[in-house]
């Protein structure tokens, strides 16, 4: 379904407002030794056009057939990082800054995009299916009430995926065309380049490929290159590390038979339930059937990646994540599940509810995203604890050593984060060009802040034709 030219502007201020938002939400880098494997990894690829990395004892890492150090993760992250790493390095070059410690901040504008990408798409999907009241309902539920806030600043793969899934997702979910198979397509093939695990969704888009196509066949053979080359391109990856097509640097690590514990953590547990660390799903699974009766293939989509992923990443002996906030494994697909929320009933009851919702998960994500989470785990995990599994039991069973309240206790006493963006300075960055980056931020915000204002008011006014 086309949008006329006004909601295409609105959907690309949405796009700009979320960039700007999460930019001056972008904390110091790295909360995790994930996304320092991964910075290396980038910094190898733009400055010595290699995979190798420093040598290193991080579990993160792996030793390659040539005795050289490398990231076990997929590479899809640090080739899209790759060219920012260079470009803060030639600025650094240029202005005689810290050019590392530069691009380590650079490097997260990448989650950020990708992150706004997402809740781009989710506008468009929800103000075709929607009047566009509700599609920025939706949307700013979802960018600010739910865990896409916290891991749209942190430099880990989930934002790519989740603008990739998203993405994908928006451009197949009603008429679809040989040009949007083949760009969703690409997105599909850029998240499994990313995370290989990815492709558990692929059964999700060609059920929505089959339902949305009278040319079934053709179009699910064109979606398939994406996929099929970011298969192609994780096996070279493999080969050149360990001279080996199928070695992908995981193994020893393993699945469950029965995925029970898993599910139930990621659902229920205090320390990991998708429920309360981003409080609006509980709306949206109730109101899933009425977005069933309103589209059922995309209502059935929803189901089936959400089924899949909760059978596949229940089922893997680290189910939780690691030392993160919330799950960050189901966090790709926290945008797509905010979708049903604007089928919520106009009566008070559900208003109020869904007002209730909003505040506990906009005060959730602010702990999320400007406290770190990091210290509370290695209390937890400290001297006192015999073993990891001790640790992970308290943290993920115990609401007393939930990182929710770890979180809430660093907040309670002035522990809260500095946003990156405000600590350039430490770069040996100069003055003018701290000016420039800060003043393009405001601007960026200001115009698409001020877009998406006009488009509310002419919809009050009744200048803007929209469903209802």
């Amino acid at each position: 379904m086309s949008h006329p030219r006004p909601l295409h502007l609105t959907t690309l201020a949405i796009g700009l407002f979320f960039f700007s938002v999460y930019i001056f939400s972008i904390g110091t880098p790295f909360y995790s030794s994930d996304g320092q494997v991964m910075y290396e990894t980038a910094r190898a690829i733009a400055l010595q056009h290699t995979l190798a990395i420093p040598p290193s004892d991080l579990p993160q890492t792996i030793v390659g057939h040539d005795g050289r150090t490398y990231s076990k993760y997929d590479p899809g992250l640090p080739l899209l990082s790759a060219p920012i790493v260079f470009a803060a390095d030639e600025l650094g070059k240029a202005t005689q800054s810290n050019r590392y410690a530069l691009a380590a901040i650079a490097v997260q504008l990448i989650p950020a995009a990708a992150m706004s990408v997402a809740f781009a798409g989710i506008f468009h999907i929800a103000s075709c299916l929607y009047a566009v009241p509700r599609a920025l309902l939706v949307t700013f539920m979802g960018g600010f009430c739910t865990l896409a806030w916290p891991y749209a600043r942190l430099y880990f793969a989930e934002a790519v995926l989740a603008g990739c899934m998203t993405l994908a997702i928006a451009l197949l979910w009603d008429k679809i065309s040989t040009r949007s198979i083949i760009l969703s397509s690409c997105a599909m093939g850029l998240a499994i380049l990313t995370r290989a695990s990815a492709i558990i969704y692929l059964p999700a888009f060609a059920y929505l490929i089959w339902k949305n196509t009278p040319h079934r066949r053709q179009h699910l053979g064109l979606f398939g290159f994406g996929p099929l080359l970011a298969i192609i391109a994780l096996a070279i990856n493999n080969y050149l590390r360990f001279h080996s097509f199928m070695t992908t640097g995981y193994e020893g690590e393993s699945f469950h038979w029965l995925p029970i514990e898993g599910i139930v953590g990621l659902l229920f547990s205090p320390g990991k339930s998708i429920f309360l660390y981003s409080p609006p799903l509980i709306l949206s699974l109730t109101l899933w059937a009425k977005l069933r009766h309103n589209n059922p293939p995309l209502a059935w989509t929803l189901i089936i990646t959400a089924g899949t992923a909760l059978i596949f990443y229940g089922a893997w002996w680290a189910w939780h994540g690691g030392w993160v906030w919330g799950p960050r494994f189901l966090v790709p697909l926290v945008p797509l599940w905010c979708l049903p929320l604007a089928m919520l009933p106009p009566r008070r009851n559900w208003a109020s509810l869904m007002l209730v919702m909003c505040v506990l998960g906009v005060i959730v994500q602010i702990l999320g995203t400007f406290t770190d989470v990091t210290p509370h785990y290695a209390k937890v995990f400290g001297d006192n604890n015999p073993d990891d599994e001790t640790g992970y039991a308290m943290v993920h069973y115990s609401p007393a050593h939930s990182p929710l309240v770890g979180a809430w206790q660093r907040a309670s006493i002035g522990k809260w984060e500095t946003p990156a963006i405000f600590r350039l300075e430490t770069t040996g960055l100069p003055g003018d060009w701290l000016r420039i980056i800060h003043s393009s931020v405001i601007i960026i915000w200001l115009l698409s802040s001020g877009w998406i204002v006009r488009v509310s008011i002419g919809l009050k006014n009744g200048t803007h034709k929209t469903k209802i």
